[in-house]
């Protein structure tokens, strides 16, 4: 009755989200509708879709005569499929599916951007969980243990597999299933597996409503923003179909940076039961150095036996960049690339994660074309994607600017 009861709910928050979500589309796109071109948009049931849809609900889409027609998958890899058969125009997916689908022949290409992983298992939106009374109590314990995926060499299943390679764990001695993400609690908590990959809002629901632990977080293992999810469609779709496709990506854009600086819009929009729970780093910017990585890793770990044409993958016309992260506490500010403090960048486009730990102190970063401040009675994060210009920036506390530093982009 428990596994019945928990997929049942687990549904229900997800459709109740969605559900809340079409109401607000369905009012900013009526106006439109007769002059819409329709998108036909494969996803999955997780929250990273969510800059799609507050985007269709702020009208972005309708305002580049773009109408959205989603239909909801279980994973990346049915999607590709689902795409290779023509079921589809667009498909939100891994970038693990996407490398497998280009790697093995099926031309697909990015459209847009979506959302990284973040820095730590403190601020990780999809991690891998056990039982918090269980006796996994490190990622070597994961030896001898079975861990769910939603599909087998995905996503969860590679970058759990490369995080735990890098941790010093015998890969020989873990087995991976695939169950959908929905009816992961529930077989955790029976003993069907011992870990789940668990994205949210799942991985907050397994937390609070069934005491589930943390045990490592893949993403952040592997490198800071870790690139996790993107829009994909087939390259005879794109070139059929330019005005649409350029559309698609410049709504999205504007879709990603408005998500990203407004998360409130994103809790809003959720039940209550998974109104706090851990929202992705959305950006309109990847970085190709972390693909090619990750397209080694799956090779490394049987998804693909060729490395694919990265830059195929990810045409010219996709903004590729970098992602800086800020901090300010108490006592301390900082900025870091890939985990480093740095004194020079190059020229280009970047996106800025400030994370504000003070309520007392702030962020406020200057320079050519720029001015950005997290609040100085705030805590919480600030994101947003900028082409930063030759010259010198500053960041500093505006409560007490002996906490400052600087960098020269040149």
């Amino acid at each position: 009755m428990r596994m019945t009861r928990t997929g049942r709910m687990l549904a229900l928050t997800v459709v109740a989200a969605g559900a809340v979500l079409l109401m607000a589309v369905g009012s900013a796109t009526s106006a439109h509708k007769r002059a819409l071109a329709t998108i036909t948009l494969d996803g999955l049931p997780i929250a990273n879709g969510f800059a799609l849809d507050i985007g269709i609900a702020q009208g972005f889409f309708a305002k580049r005569g773009i109408e959205i027609k989603k239909t909801v998958f279980q994973s990346g890899n049915d999607i590709v499929l689902a795409m290779a058969n023509h079921q589809g125009d667009i498909g939100y997916i891994g970038w693990v599916p996407a490398i497998i689908a280009r790697s093995s022949g099926i031309p697909v290409v990015t459209v847009s951007a979506s959302d990284n992983e973040a820095t730590s298992i403190n601020d990780n939106w999809q991690n891998v969980l056990v039982k918090g009374d269980g006796p996994i109590k490190t990622p070597k314990d994961l030896e001898g243990k079975t861990i769910a995926g939603n599909a087998l060499k995905g996503v969860c299943e590679i970058t759990i597999r490369a995080a735990l390679f890098k941790l010093g764990v015998d890969n020989s001695k873990i087995k991976f299933v695939a169950i959908p993400f929905p009816a992961m609690r529930a077989a955790l908590n029976s003993g069907q597996v011992d870990a789940i990959c668990a994205p949210e809002p799942f991985m907050t629901q397994g937390m609070s409503l069934d005491g589930d632990r943390i045990i490592v977080a893949p993403g952040p293992t592997l490198g800071e923003y870790w690139p996790n999810g993107t829009y994909v469609a087939l390259q005879d779709w794109v070139t059929k179909n330019p005005a649409l496709a350029k559309g698609f990506h410049d709504a999205m854009a504007e879709s990603l940076a408005y998500t990203q600086a407004h998360p409130e819009a994103v809790r809003a929009l959720l039940p209550a039961a998974i109104k706090n729970i851990r929202l992705p780093v959305w950006s309109s910017l990847i970085d190709r150095r972390q693909l090619v990585e990750l397209a080694k890793y799956a090779k490394q770990f049987g998804a693909i036996t060729t490395l694919p044409n990265i830059a195929a993958l990810v045409p010219a016309s996709i903004a590729t960049g970098l992602t800086v992260q800020g901090t300010v506490s108490g006592r301390a500010i900082s900025m870091k690339l890939d985990g480093k403090p740095f004194k020079a960048l190059n020229v280009g486009s970047y996106t800025f994660v400030v994370s504000d730990q003070s309520a007392r102190q702030n962020f406020h970063l200057k320079g050519p074309g720029l001015n950005k401040s997290t609040g100085t009675r705030q805590v919480g994060r600030l994101s947003f994607t900028t082409k930063l210009a030759k010259g010198v920036y500053t960041y500093s506390s505006d409560a007490n600017p002996s906490l400052k530093g600087s960098f020269r982009v040149s």
